[in-house]
C-alpha cells in the first residue's frame, strides 16, 4: 500500500467511528477496530521516518483530543470504553510521531523560532502539566510564532514529526481545562487555558 492508500483508509475509519459518536450513537466495536487497523498500518509505515505526509496531519492531531472529549460527554460505561479506546489511539498516534532522524535543514530553520518560544522560561508545557499555570506572556509569543509560519508549514508535502508533535501539543490543550477547573480548583486559569485553546484551534485548523 502506498501513503495515499494508507490515508484513505484511516481517514475513513476515523470518520466512521466519530460520526456515530456524534450522532449519539455510542461507541461502535467494529468501526473502532477498524480504526486501530488502519492507524497501525500507519504506524507500521512511518515510525522510522523523519516526516509524515501533510495531508494527513489535521486527522492524526486531532484524533486523540475528539475521542477523549467524548468520553467526558457519554455516562458511565460508555465513556470507559471510549477512553479506554482513545487512549490505545494515543500510543499508536505515538508510534507514527516518534522523532527520528534528521529534520530537513530549510524545514528546521523555519521551526527553530518556535521551538525556541515552547521552551523559553521553561518549557510552556511542562509547566502547564506541574500546576504552573499558563504563561500568557509566553503563550503569545508561541502564538504569534506560530501565526507567522503555519502556512508555510501547511504547504510542505511532508511535515516533520517534531512540528506534528507541537501541533498535538497544542491541539490537546483543552485537555488542561478539566485538569485546572476540577483537580486544582483554579476556574479562571480554566477559562484562561481554554481561550488560548480557541485561539491555537481557529488558527491551526482554520
Amino acid at each position: 500500500m502506498n501513503d495515499k492508500e494508507i490515508i484513505a483508509a484511516f481517514e475513513q475509519a476515523e470518520i466512521n467511528l466519530l460520526v456515530e459518536l456524534r450522532m449519539g450513537n455510542g461507541f461502535h466495536e467494529k468501526e473502532y477496530d477498524k480504526l486501530v487497523e488502519a492507524l497501525t498500518v500507519c504506524a507500521n509505515e512511518w515510525e522510522s521516518r523523519a516526516s509524515i505526509p501533510g495531508e494527513v496531519v489535521h486527522t492524526l492531531v486531532g484524533l486523540y483530543d475528539e475521542l477523549y472529549n467524548f468520553s467526558l460527554i457519554y455516562d458511565d460505561e460508555e465513556s470507559a470504553r471510549i477512553k479506554k479506546a482513545a487512549h490505545t489511539t494515543k500510543k499508536l498516534i505515538q508510534r507514527c510521531t516518534k522523532e527520528k532522524g534528521e529534520t530537513e535543514p530549510e524545514k528546521a530553520e523555519v521551526i527553530a523560532g518556535l521551538i525556541e518560544k515552547i521552551n523559553e522560561d521553561g518549557n510552556f508545557f511542562k509547566k502547564l502539566q506541574n500546576g504552573k499555570g499558563m504563561d500568557e506572556q509566553q503563550f503569545e509569543r508561541i502564538y504569534h510564532e506560530l501565526k507567522d509560519m503555519i502556512d508555510e508549514v501547511y504547504s510542505w508535502e511532508e511535515i516533520p514529526k517534531v512540528m506534528v508533535n507541537i501541533l498535538i501539543d497544542l491541539r490537546e490543550l483543552d485537555l488542561f481545562v478539566g485538569q485546572y477547573r476540577d483537580e486544582y480548583k483554579q476556574q479562571e486559569e480554566a477559562n484562561k487555558i481554554y481561550d488560548a485553546y480557541e485561539r491555537i484551534f481557529s488558527l491551526i485548523f482554520g
